[in-house]
This record gives C-alpha cells, structure tokens and sequence, in this order.
C-alpha cells in the first residue's frame, strides 16, 4: 500500500505590487514537479483594484486558497497563514521571487522520513536575466541520497557560526549560491508552530526574519541543503530599498532582540553583530542623510549625528571592543566615526559607494 502523499503549504503574503511578479512567483510555485501542495495567498491589506485582482488570480488553480485581512505586517500575515494552513510541511515566498520547479519535491523527499524539524535551503540572488539563465540550466531533481550526502547539520559544535551566519555573512557554496538569512527556502514541518517560539516577530519592521531564524535554532533541529532551491530577484522596488523617515526606529528595535538572543562575548557571533551594525550606518546614511529625499534642517540633521554617537547601539561602533575585532576596513571607518567625519567620507565617496 503505498503512502500517502505529504500536503505542502506556500505561504505568500501581498501587499500591492507589480502584478507581473506576482504572476510570475505564483507560476513557480503552479509549475512544481510535486502537485501536492496549497497555495495561500495572504492580502495584507491591498488597495481595492489589486486586491480585486487577486480574486482572478486564485481562480488560476483549485490549490490556491486567497485570504484577505486588514493591513497587519508582513510577520502577522505569515502567522496568520500557519494558522489557516493545512499542510504537513510549511514554506514561503515573497511575491517578487520565485522557486526552482524541483524544490518541493526534493525537499520533501528529505523531510518524509527523516528527524530533522526544518530544511534551510540555498538561494540564487540576481537580476531577472540572471535567474532565467540559472533556471535553463535545471533539468530534473537531485536524487535524495545526493541530497543526503550535502546534507550539514546545524549542530551544538557550530552554533555560534550558524547564529553569525544568520545576521553577518552568509554559508556560501557553488559559484552562486547562499544560505539567505530571510525566509528564502525554508521547509518545516507544520509541528515546529505549535507553539508561539518559531512564530514571526510582529512589530519588528526590518531583520524580522533573521530574528526568526535564530529563534529557530535554539529549538528546532535543522540542516543546510546546498542546492538552490529559491531565486531572490535583485529589485529596487523592494521593502529593504524604501526611503523611511522614521529608520533608525526601524532598526533599534530588533538590534534589541538581537542583543537578547545573540552571545556577544563569543567573537565569531560578535563578528556578525557589529558587521550588521555596520552595514545598517551605512543604510541610515543612504536613507537619510545622504539621501536628496530628507530635506531636514540643520538642526535636526546635528541631532540624528548626536543620536548616533551617544546611543546605543550605534556607539558600539566607537568602541575599543569593536576597533580590536573588526577588520582593517572596518577599523578606519570606526575611527572616522569616533571622531564624526564618517558621513562626511561617505558623501564624498558616494559613488563609490
């Protein structure tokens, strides 16, 4: 007798958009080698022509189940799907990416029989001809042993590396492909959400699924899947890529959470930390400071400098901890910073930047 098949859950949430990459993310998920799945379609609060549209969209196909809710968050939209799905293994995608055909299968295949609680596969990040090149070059699905023999389990002995890969740089193997620090090719079993640990953050608006991995670890048993299974389109048009007044609200609250859950005193995870924190200076200056779109007055452009230096946990920066573990870069740019002139190297190398 053979076995049932196991349901699979897509979880996509949708807030407006560029129809055409919707329609393209939802044909990635209708062209699956494995037919056994569910697409839920979450409308985070749409204008009422697209969320009109999405109506036609979900007669494409009796697996698509279309749900539309008041505007909630990205984080509470997904959650919200957990909670309406009913398959035995959960996934998602964002509407401007897409899946490999195979992914499904193969991970699913991996999943059946197995111990493991979740599968975090790899991602491809590039610009649509980029992606299509790659996709011509997918014949057929990785055999599950093959699958096995790749397999890296995410041990106790290589915590404090996965953490720091969760928010610094990423596990990276081929020529192109990354284990993302989003939701980009995770599968896990419907199981992992029957408590509140390995649900979505809501309120945080920026690093929320990192904050979600990382929670995952300290409960769930996971291993890397080297093979590309998610491709992340390069889009300017994407949330990360928004001008935001109110920025550096958005990344003080989960550089909270981020303290709460990360061990600073270990070098590797305070490696990523403070790479992060790096990286998100910079994002401030290019949102704000740099940006011709904040036309603040002088004033409040000296009191965002002020806020940087004296608060945490941007002043980390100025820090001897931070100069004496970074990177010869990295250690310029915190002397710069220590002594107020990194925005002012930054204008003037902008386009370098």
């Amino acid at each position: 007798m053979s076995r049932p098949e196991l349901l699979v859950s897509i979880i996509l949430p949708i807030k407006d958009g560029d129809p055409a990459l919707l329609d393209q993310a939802i044909s990635s998920v209708l062209g699956q080698s494995y037919t056994n799945f569910e697409l839920l379609l979450i409308d985070d609060g749409s204008e009422s022509d697209y969320a009109s549209s999405l109506e036609i969209k979900a007669k494409q196909d009796d697996r698509i189940r279309l749900f539309h809710i008041a505007p909630s968050g990205v984080s509470a939209a997904r959650n919200y799907a957990i909670d309406h799905a009913a398959g035995d293994i959960l996934t998602f995608l964002d509407s401007d990416d897409s899946l490999n055909p195979y992914c499904l299968e193969e991970a699913v295949s991996l999943l059946r029989d197995s111990d493991l609680d979740a599968l975090w596969g790899g991602t491809f990040y590039g610009r649509a001809e980029d992606i299509k090149k790659l996709q011509q070059t997918v014949i057929g699905p990785i055999p599950t042993e093959e699958l096995m023999a790749q397999r890296i389990d995410l041990t106790a002995d290589r915590m404090h590396l996965t953490k720091a890969e969760c928010i610094g740089e990423p596990y990276r193997f081929g020529e192109h492909g990354y284990i993302n620090r989003g939701i980009a090719a995770r599968f896990l079993k419907k199981e992992c959400f029957a408590t509140d640990q390995n649900r979505f953050p809501v309120g945080i608006k920026m690093y929320e699924d990192a904050i979600w991995n990382l929670k995952m670890l300290s409960s769930l048993k996971i291993s890397y899947i080297p093979t590309i299974w998610y491709y992340y389109l390069e889009n300017e048009e994407s949330v990360s890529n928004v001008f935001h007044t109110d920025i550096l609200e958005r990344m003080e609250n989960p550089f909270q959470h981020l303290t709460s859950i990360l061990d600073l005193n270990d070098p590797v995870e305070y490696a990523a930390y403070t790479r992060l924190l790096m990286d998100s200076l910079r994002y401030v200056y290019k949102c704000l400071y740099g940006n011709p779109l904040w036309t603040a007055a002088k004033a409040e452009k000296k009191d965002l400098l002020d806020h940087l230096y004296k608060s945490m946990p941007w002043k980390e920066i100025a820090s001897d901890k931070f100069r004496h573990s970074a990177n010869a870069r990295d250690r310029k740019k915190a002397f710069l910073f220590r002594y107020r002139l990194l925005f002012a190297y930054w204008k003037l190398t902008w386009n370098k930047m």
